[in-house]
C-alpha cells in the first residue's frame, strides 16, 4: 500500500512538473545599455548637471524589427521639463526616422520612453540630445550616440 502511494505521488509530481514545463514561453528581453551619456548643466544652473543614456529594449519575438528606447535622466533637486530628441539610422537599409516628446526631471531622476520604433532589422546607429527648460532659458545637452543590433 505504502509502494503504491508512493507511485502515486510520484506520478502526480511528474504530471504536475510536466504541465509546468509545458506552459508557454515567455518572450525574450534583449537589453542595450549605452556606455555613451549625454551631458550638460542644468538649466537650475545651481543644481545636479543633466546627464542621460540611452537603453534600448527589445521582447522577441513580438517586437522583431522594432525597439523600445528609453533615454534615463539624472535627478534634479529643483525640477525642470526636458524635451529629448532620438535620431536614428538603420545602417544596413538606410531606414531612417526621428521622435521627440517631453519629461520631466525630478529628485528621483526622470526618463522618456519611444516605444517600439520601427528601425527594422540591422545595425542601427541611434543619436539622442536633450533640450531641457525652465521659466527662464533653455540648455541643450551634448549628443550621445551608441549602435544597436535590432533583431
Amino acid at each position: 500500500m505504502v509502494a503504491k502511494t508512493l507511485i502515486s505521488a510520484t506520478a502526480a509530481l511528474g504530471l504536475a512538473a510536466g504541465i509546468v514545463t509545458a506552459a508557454p514561453a515567455h518572450a525574450q528581453e534583449v537589453r542595450h545599455v549605452a556606455r555613451a551619456t549625454c551631458k550638460s548643466i542644468s538649466p537650475n544652473v545651481v543644481d545636479r548637471p543633466y546627464g542621460a543614456r540611452i537603453t534600448t529594449t527589445q521582447w522577441m519575438p513580438l517586437e522583431s524589427g522594432r525597439v523600445t528606447v528609453y533615454i534615463a535622466q539624472s535627478p534634479s533637486v529643483f525640477g525642470y521639463r526636458t524635451r529629448p530628441h532620438l535620431r536614428w539610422r538603420n545602417l544596413d537599409t538606410g531606414r531612417t526616422g526621428q521622435a521627440t516628446t517631453v519629461a520631466y526631471s525630478n529628485q528621483e531622476g526622470a526618463g522618456a520612453t519611444f516605444v517600439t520604433v520601427p528601425t527594422g532589422r540591422g545595425r542601427v546607429a541611434m543619436t539622442a540630445y536633450t533640450d531641457s527648460s525652465n521659466p527662464a532659458w533653455s540648455v541643450r545637452s551634448s549628443a550621445c550616440s551608441t549602435i544597436v543590433n535590432v533583431r
